[in-house]
């Protein structure tokens, strides 16, 4: 299939960290390239057009090896800026949330422990504290075999199961532990006591979450053999918090919801339940659950973005479409205040598709990003060498309605994260990254580099 027509962007960008004139005149679009790091999440400043990056390295593929490291780093950027985070040694970090007074909060792992790290405006640490949760071991397990480890903060198999979302000062965390419960959790923060724990709320049960692998190749393009362990977190203007589960049958995270939240007192009521999908729980701001909704997408699925918007909750991710041979398309689904799904979107493009992230525009609109134009092995996860940048609007119905231009060139070129800047959009993403044999002959070629740009959607 051809390429849709594309439509340009406003005019781009001059260089990053430059500022203003003394005549008033507004700071310099950001057009900011990171070498040899992709830009994985990005967050607005809301000023000078700063912004704060989440930048990863791309890492080999290490089969059998649980809980491999992963090589991310904080980059603070925009007017005057360039202040860098890299955790300490044997620590990785996973994910940071953006705080309104402009301090960021993120979280690392070990391959068994997790600490919260709370960074001023330069990058500096202010405080830390350990994540730990005695309650973890004792709860519910729904055992269908596998393997899992009571008192890890983290799953076996990867460090990247723990979400932040910033609550004005104070900090949602979702996470996936060793015993494979998702458990919610709120901290308050203070720059004399640091973090505290303000609730605990149990998510998902415990239940067995089989690990994938490949039989050959160098990468895990998108990131594809974890998703199913991880858990994703979104917080809304009000203080109510959505988390996000993939699921699916290697990790049985819908019939362990149903046995665990279902039950009554004359036994388990066992439900029609979907095979593939993700489930979304809604906890308001003292962490009581509100429910869940079952989000069936009808067949193999990856969820990467969930999304609080002004009348409910947006999912993206990508599925395996049953009518094309091998076929992975894009998919949105949206849920209103009350948890009800109330429409689910299929995108196709160029050969395969997914998309990393979504967010709302006027009149009912949605902006998503992601990659397209890439092609998966019909009967494994091998993924190609090439794919093309993603950036489009979505009708009201959830229809491609225009597909936005993007520099690209040789390599995975994924959009991977959308945030609004003073009526622009900053996309974070990747230029000419690995596919999954891309390193097998030559570890060099294990290499990618990012961008943080300035757009502005129609």
């Amino acid at each position: 299939m051809k390429a849709l027509p594309t439509f340009l962007l406003a005019a781009l960008l001059a260089a990053c960290g430059g500022s203003g004139s003394s005549t008033g005149e507004p700071p310099p679009p950001v057009d900011h390239a990171v070498p040899g790091r992709f830009v994985l999440r990005v967050a607005s400043l809301g000023s000078a057009s700063g912004y704060v990056a989440l930048e990863e390295k791309p890492r080999p593929y290490r089969d059998g090896l649980p809980s491999a490291p992963v090589d991310r780093r904080i980059r603070i950027g925009g007017q005057g800026a360039g202040h860098v985070y890299t955790p300490p040694e044997d620590w990785s970090l996973i994910d940071m949330a953006l705080h309104p007074s402009g301090e960021i909060s993120a979280v690392l792992a070990t391959h068994r422990a997790l600490r919260l790290v709370r960074l001023d405006a330069q990058a500096r640490e202010l405080t830390r504290a350990e994540l730990t949760d005695p309650a973890a071991p004792l709860d519910p397990y729904y055992d269908q075999g596998g393997i899992k480890d009571d008192t890890a903060m983290l799953p076996l198999h990867t460090r990247d199961a723990v979400r932040l979302a910033a609550l004005g000062e104070d900090l949602a965390v979702a996470l996936r532990t060793g015993r494979h419960a998702v458990v919610a959790y709120r901290y308050a923060h203070t720059a004399q006591g640091g973090y505290t724990q303000r609730w605990r709320s149990l998510v998902e049960p415990g239940t067995t979450v089989m690990a994938r692998y490949l039989t050959s190749g160098s990468h895990d393009t998108y990131g594809q053999l974890a998703n199913h362990f991880q858990v994703l977190l979104a917080a809304n203007a009000h203080g109510g918090l959505a988390v996000a589960v993939p699921a699916a049958p290697h990790n049985n995270a819908f019939a362990a919801h149903a046995a665990h939240f279902f039950a009554t007192p004359e036994g388990p009521v066992q439900p029609e339940l979907p095979d593939y999908g993700a489930i979304v729980t809604r906890l308001d701001g003292q962490g009581r659950n509100l429910g869940a909704a079952f989000v069936d997408t009808g067949g193999p699925t990856q969820v990467f973005a969930l999304r609080a918007l002004e009348t409910g909750w947006a999912l993206a991710g990508r599925q395996k479409v049953a009518s094309q041979e091998g076929g992975w398309n894009g998919f949105a689904a949206w849920l209103d205040g009350a948890g009800r799904l109330q429409r689910h979107a299929v995108l196709h493009v160029e050969e395969d598709d997914v998309l990393f992230d979504i967010a709302a525009l006027p009149g009912g609109r949605h902006l998503v990003a992601g990659a397209t134009g890439y092609r998966q092995n019909p009967a494994g996860a091998s993924i190609s060498d090439d794919g093309a940048p993603l950036l489009a609007v979505l009708d009201a119905q959830g229809r491609l309605a225009q597909r936005l231009a993007l520099p690209a060139g040789p390599g995975q070129n994924p959009v991977r994260s959308l945030e609004s800047q003073g009526g622009r959009w900053l996309v974070g993403g990747m230029r000419g990254g690995p596919g999954t044999h891309t390193a097998d002959a030559d570890p060099a070629r294990l290499r990618a580099d990012g961008y943080v740009r300035e757009v502005l959607a129609p």
